[in-house]
């Protein structure tokens, strides 16, 4: 497992305040806002650090994990809105095929979470359980939109979550041609994307997700991500 040498300077920037934090999961700051750490049953955890102004560094080294928080009926603008975010990654293994369940490693995705649409068995029951397969699989009963950076394909590619088809889409928003430890601004429209990946219109959303992925194929990840918000139209 090697990291890759353009990304040590970066990466060595962030260590001092990771080398003080607990091993795994998501530290106080975080809890504090809301958020809450999800692992996945028997795998390593992935690692999330709150820093001033929304900040979050995430860490998984041949780990996986989700931060995820419930959106509050006053964040969510009516009569239509956007997510946005920024976000740069410090270091990731090579790209793999984000869309393969076993080869479905990436440095950062942000996730959006729709209940009542889905298949599953009660949303409520996600949060006692965790994650069973992959994001939210198995009880989750809503549909989850994932932007992606990572994997193989190119940007604006649209593909099925492996984990949780067909209530779950892949939003690749920068694949391998993002360079290490550059800052990207996102700005994305949830509605047209759920719209264009369910033929419906979106309910409003339920719970945002930040996530960080090496578990399969090994490796480690870092990314910083501002934390997303909504905005009006």
């Amino acid at each position: 497992m090697t990291t890759p040498r353009r990304a040590l300077p970066l990466i060595l920037t962030v260590l001092p305040s990771l080398a003080a934090r607990p091993a795994a999961g998501a530290d106080a700051s975080l809890m504090a806002e809301g958020w809450r750490c999800l692992d996945v049953p028997g795998r390593a955890a992935a690692r999330f650090i709150g820093r001033p102004h929304g900040m979050v560094v995430m860490t998984a080294e041949s780990a996986v994990g989700f931060l995820l928080r419930s959106t509050r009926q006053d964040e969510v603008p009516g009569g239509g809105y956007r997510l946005a975010w920024r976000w740069r990654v410090l270091a990731a293994p090579a790209p793999s095929d984000a869309a393969t369940i076993g080869a479905d490693d990436r440095p950062a995705s942000v996730h959006l979470l729709f209940a009542g649409a889905g298949r599953g068995g009660g949303f409520g029951a996600v949060l006692r359980r965790g994650l069973r397969a992959g994001l939210l699989g198995g009880a989750f009963s809503g549909r989850v939109l994932t932007y992606v950076w990572g994997g193989r394909a190119p940007p604006g590619t649209v593909t099925a979550n492996p984990h949780i088809a067909p209530d779950g889409v892949l939003i690749v928003l920068r694949g391998p041609e993002a360079p290490f430890g550059r800052w990207h601004d996102e700005r994305v429209d949830p509605a047209a994307d759920y719209r264009a990946a369910f033929g419906e219109l979106a309910p409003l959303p339920t719970h945002l997700a930040l996530s960080a992925d090496t578990d399969d194929l090994g490796g480690v990840a870092m990314a910083e991500v501002q934390a997303p918000r909504f905005l009006p139209l």
